[in-house]
């Protein structure tokens, strides 16, 4: 059985303005990026608490590349919440 995963509206900007920054430099580099992101949705779906802890209670994330992808269980549901680089001081969410 599978989880709907899906985006909060600050992730979906989140995601644009990476891919966006990454095509600017290198378009395979942001397919590479969405590919991943489409890869760990995946998972999400079917296996909601892959995960680790996140610092927040309820939180989990997922390294995805460069990246943190930060979530959260809404009842049957998996919100992505924010998807920060690992350089980022808030990626930690």
């Amino acid at each position: 059985m599978t989880t709907r995963v899906f985006r909060s509206p600050r992730a979906g900007v989140e995601i644009e303005e990476i891919a966006t920054y990454l095509a600017e430099h290198s378009l395979p580099a942001a397919q590479r990026f969405l590919q991943a992101l489409e890869r760990a949705q995946q998972l999400l779906s079917e296996f909601p608490n892959s995960g680790a802890a996140g610092l927040s209670p309820g939180t989990r994330r997922l390294i995805v590349g460069d990246h943190i992808v930060s979530y959260r269980r809404r009842a049957a549901d998996v919100e992505i919440f924010a998807v920060r680089h690992v350089r980022r001081r808030d990626a930690r969410l």
